[in-house]
């Protein structure tokens, strides 16, 4: 690690360190932070690793349980009466198959674009497959969708093909490529949703749609997709009892290894490895046909050969018990992540057996086909003539964003010690640690390097001392110490406070690699998967070093000054521990109410585009803040003074003075509301 002379943390006023001076490297803070996740990691899949089932009605009581607990982290709604709303775009007509372009309605004011490929030769009632892709960028229209979806019209299927939501024909720019996953994912989040729950519903009502054809079997409708469509192939069959027979495909490996692997905000259940595994949702769809398969080759580790067995077994001793193990099986490809020609051919052969009555299972040649051309398959040509009541992820977002506002200032009364419990509870604060280690390093010029080691935390900072005595001002960035200007470290000590720079977990020398999809991505996944939040861990150190100050440095006065998130951070520490004088958030959001005004989706790279212009990483995705809500309602449970420099919106646009000062006045109003808070001097 570079030494901190190297810097420009104290160019301003301060001679370097010299070489040979302290380097955390001694203590290892990242490998620390290494050790606690697969340490928890694996504490909790041992824990929650599906245990011995008995028999039928232990069965059923486990999948009820679980069922239920899993819509409650969904955070969605099934609504099977809600009618479906089919629109038509649209038919191919080829000699043995058609194909049908259309919408139906998943949600209230929600659609999912799809394609029905039916035979041409309709004998009686035909067995039908919903399909799910993975995370090609052109959804429906890949390659391997596609190919899955012309193999089983031939072989007498009925299959529906659907875009998974935020995706092509449902991104915000119709047939644009945009990643549903980073900045929207966490916007989804923010509402009280997942993108894996909106994907169920999505899909269960692609089931009914199925069902509601008059020439197909109710009785016989599977569910397959490859990589991402596999995860969702998996929990729609959890979740729905319909699915008869499911094949996820290059997606089962176990809850533990997505915590060190690289997944989709999609394939993320929040605090999921802290009441369950995968085998224990694999449960869910006992005694019905299963079949997994991998691929021997796989790049992802996630989904290797090694960790589906972890979760196959257990569940393959249910089917067992129940006199059915011919209902389950897996398949290893000798091929690489995909659904390729081998995995099709398994496919064939499994629904041949689980849904026709016909073979053992062995694989089947796939029928010959050619794949077709996205312009001949698109519902909406051009793209700019999707109807709005496509909904986009980002008008989901905000609309909903906007109700949940609407009812959140439309309440009488708030209880201050009530709303800062649930606040502390949404941000999944551990508990306070019960005993802290000051280590002294070295000190230069007045300049001191620390460590507090405090819980499941190593807390690195440099503390540069004032002349102001007992007055502190904790100053944090995103990224951590290093990245804190000269200039802000120069007037943040003009008044003579003494300076406190921490790294906040998992920034800094704590940082976590793997930001190739977005700062902090892969960190903030890792924790919620361990039932703990970024936010909520940055909270944590903020009230932890105000504590070891007042205890330690005999601190009088403890400001907050922190950029962007850490702005936020701050806010929600003073909210919830009300122990500051005073808050001051630089380029940090008013509101997480979702905005992406300054996202140009009529650019070539629109995904680029997106993760250049959304200044914020996923630390400010809180599950169900916008429910609880909004950093109004925080800063209305403050007692510090709290001050804005160059306030923003969610997507990092500048808020204009109107509408910040809107929301300064919501504020005001939600605290004269408020039953036991002090007002601020």
């Amino acid at each position: 690690m570079e030494n901190y002379s190297q810097t420009r943390i104290w160019n301003f006023d301060l001679p370097p360190f010299p070489r040979g001076g302290l380097s955390y490297l001694d203590m290892s803070p990242c490998c620390q932070v290494n050790r606690f996740l697969k340490w928890q990691a694996s504490r909790l899949a041992c824990m929650n690793q599906l245990d011995v089932i008995a028999d039928a009605e232990a069965l059923k009581k486990f999948q009820t349980s679980l069922r239920k607990k899993l819509w409650e982290k969904f955070g969605t709604v099934y609504d099977g009466g809600l009618p479906l709303d089919v629109t038509e775009y649209g038919t191919i007509s080829e000699e043995k198959y058609t194909i049908t372009k259309l919408i139906y309605q998943s949600r209230p004011g929600i659609y999912v674009t799809g394609l029905l490929y039916r035979p041409r030769k309709l004998r009686g009632k035909l067995p039908a497959v919903l399909q799910m892709h993975g995370h090609n960028p052109e959804g429906k229209f890949g390659r391997n969708p596609q190919e899955a979806a012309l193999a089983l019209v031939l072989k007498g299927y009925v299959c529906l093909s659907v875009d998974a939501i935020g995706v092509y024909e449902r991104a915000n720019t119709c047939c644009q490529v945009e990643n549903h996953g980073n900045v929207q994912g966490g916007a989804v989040l923010n509402i009280g949703e997942t993108l894996m729950g909106q994907q169920v519903v999505d899909n269960m009502r692609g089931i009914d749609l199925l069902r509601s054809l008059p020439f197909v079997d109710k009785k016989a409708i599977g569910a397959v997709g490859a990589s991402g469509g596999g995860n969702q192939t998996m929990w729609l069959a959890a979740m729905d009892e319909r699915v008869c027979a499911a094949m996820p495909i290059v997606s089962v490996g176990s809850f533990e290894s997505y915590v060190y692997g690289m997944n989709c905000m999609c394939e993320l259940l929040p605090d999921g490895l802290t009441f369950t595994e995968i085998s224990g949702v694999l449960a869910l769809i006992a005694p019905r046909f299963l079949r997994i398969s991998n691929a021997l080759y796989d790049c992802n580790h996630d989904f290797s050969v090694a960790e589906m067995l972890k979760s196959y077994h257990p569940v393959e001793r249910i089917y067992w018990m129940l006199g059915l193990p011919q209902n389950i099986s897996f398949n290893v490809a000798d091929r690489v992540h995909g659904l390729h020609d081998r995995q099709r051919e398994s496919l064939l052969g499994f629904f041949a057996m689980a849904l026709k009555g016909e073979g053992s299972g062995n694989p089947i040649p796939e029928p010959e086909h050619e794949i077709y051309p996205e312009e001949k398959l698109r519902l909406f040509d051009p793209p700019s003539k999707r109807p709005k009541k496509v909904a986009t992820l980002s008008m989901i977002c905000r609309r909903e964003g906007e109700n949940l506002r609407k009812k959140m200032l439309a309440r009488k009364s708030f209880d201050a010690a009530e709303e800062r419990q649930r606040l502390a509870g949404l941000l999944r604060l551990p508990p306070a640690a019960e005993k802290t280690d000051l280590r002294t390093f070295a000190e230069v010029n007045d300049t001191g390097r620390y460590a507090l080691a405090a819980g499941d935390h190593l807390i690195p900072f440099l503390l540069r001392r004032g002349t102001k005595k007992g007055v502190f001002k904790i100053v944090t960035h995103p990224e951590g110490k290093a990245f804190l200007t000269p200039e802000l470290l120069k007037e943040a000590a003009s008044d003579g406070s003494t300076l406190i720079l921490p790294d906040l977990f998992g920034t800094g020398e704590t940082a976590q690699p793997n930001h190739c999809i977005g700062l902090h991505h892969q960190f903030f996944r890792q924790l919620l998967w361990i039932g703990r939040s970024l936010v909520g861990e940055w909270v944590w150190d903020i009230l932890t070093l105000e504590k070891m100050l007042r205890s330690r440095f005999g601190a009088k006065k403890v400001f907050l000054l922190g950029e962007k998130e850490c702005g936020t951070a701050s806010l929600l520490a003073e909210a919830v521990g009300n122990s500051f004088d005073k808050v001051v958030m630089i380029d940090s959001p008013a509101s997480l109410l979702h905005d992406c005004r300054t996202v140009d989706f009529t650019e070539a790279s629109p995904f680029t585009k997106f993760l250049n212009k959304a200044i914020y990483s996923l630390v400010l995705s809180i599950p169900g803040f916008l429910r609880w809500g909004d950093l109004i309602l925080a800063q209305a449970l403050c007692e510090a003074q709290i001050e804005y420099i160059s306030p923003r919106s969610s997507d990092g646009t500048k808020l204009p003075t109107q509408e910040f000062a809107a929301l300064q006045k919501e504020a005001l109003r939600l605290k004269s509301k408020m039953n036991g808070t002090v007002m601020p001097s």
